[in-house]
């Protein structure tokens, strides 16, 4: 993986944003942002699974130059396997569920895919994109695992370990030397590759790994509940778009239980309140223009920092005056009317 990057400088880093001001205001020692609402051209992270996963296959003589690649998506994995079937000379066909935002089925269709909605949700998308992929022979391109199809869910995550390979080679001394990471739950994903990473590259000195995800859609907090993967019920009402899965993805799963510290649910007053930390910052902190998703893992620090419920875990977690922590911004704007009205000057901060 290291190869395929250094082969591809033009496939630059994002930026890791040091936040000392609200660092202070948490009461923590240093906090950085990784900025992935640039990533390759593309405003969330998943262009780097799917690139190097589309790539591999190519490479590896499983995908023809004119195949058609499928997924399902609630917009920025369907975007970024839009974006790498279009740059593969590929045809692209990403299903969604029927409530997805009107923003993120256009971002879609813009990189030349044909766009499906479907009644019900993500996990339905999944199984109606599956049944049709097997009809039609076509290539599914997923970060959801399922017995039978884990090798491509794999090169996925193992793109997205860039990621934390870059973190370490940049930031003013902050390094890899965090003493906790917040990362986005959804199936698990993204999570397992920043955990895995920190198993590997930290064995000696392993930071803390905390998931953060929708109360609503609270798949893998459930299923770390249960030991085992557990899908939850109920309306997925939550602004935290990405995240809105019912089911953890399994392998995923498996790999992150006993390497993931703590999974917190948040409801969306967190994640709204990360979106304005990042939009409206105090002091000299840089601004940084993230989706609900995106600032998920900030709203899973400031509810541990803020709330009294909560007290009790951050002291468990080792957060305290002298912490390094790292928060991954997954996604830019991708409802920008929804991101106006929670960060415009006019709202709560």
């Amino acid at each position: 993986m290291r190869a395929f990057f250094a082969a591809r400088p033009e496939l630059a880093p994002t930026p890791l944003r040091e936040l000392p001001a609200l660092a202070d205001e948490l009461g923590i020692g240093r906090l950085a942002a990784k900025d992935e609402s640039g990533r390759f051209g593309l405003n969330a992270f998943k262009l780097l699974g799917a690139r190097f996963a589309v790539e591999t296959l190519l490479q590896d003589g499983i995908v023809a130059r004119d195949a058609t690649l499928v997924c399902a998506s609630e917009g920025n994995h369907g975007r970024a396997v839009a974006r790498a079937a279009r740059d593969a000379g590929c045809r692209c066909r990403v299903y969604m569920a029927h409530d997805a935002a009107p923003a993120r089925v256009a971002a879609i269709a813009s990189e030349g895919a044909t766009v499906i909605t479907v009644d019900g949700s993500y996990d339905d998308a999944v199984r109606i994109m599956r049944d049709q992929a097997d009809v039609n022979r076509w290539t599914i391109i997923s970060d959801t695992a399922w017995p039978g199809y884990e090798r491509i869910p794999r090169l996925i995550m193992l793109g997205y370990t860039r990621m934390l390979d870059e973190v370490r080679d940049q930031g003013s001394g902050f390094g890899d030397q965090f003493d906790a990471i917040f990362v986005q739950g959804g199936v698990g994903g993204l999570l397992c590759a920043m955990a895995s990473w920190c198993a590997f590259h930290r064995r000696e000195h392993p930071p803390r790994v905390i998931a953060a995800e929708p109360t609503s859609a609270a798949c893998l907090q459930a299923s770390a509940r249960a030991r085992r993967p557990a899908t939850v019920t109920g309306p997925l009402s939550t602004a935290m778009a990405g995240l809105r899965n019912r089911e953890v993805s399994p392998p995923a799963f498996e790999a992150l239980l006993p390497i993931v510290d703590a999974f917190i649910s948040i409801d969306d007053v967190w994640s709204d309140s990360a979106m304005r930390a990042f939009g409206r910052p105090c002091g000299n902190d840089p601004a940084i223009a993230a989706g609900a998703s995106g600032a998920a893992a900030l709203g899973g620090l400031l509810a541990l920092c803020n709330d009294t419920w909560l007290q009790d875990a951050r002291v468990k977690l080792g957060l305290e005056r002298a912490s390094r922590v790292l928060v991954i911004v997954s996604e830019g704007v991708t409802d920008p009317e929804h991101w106006r009205g929670k960060v415009r000057p006019d709202s709560h901060r």
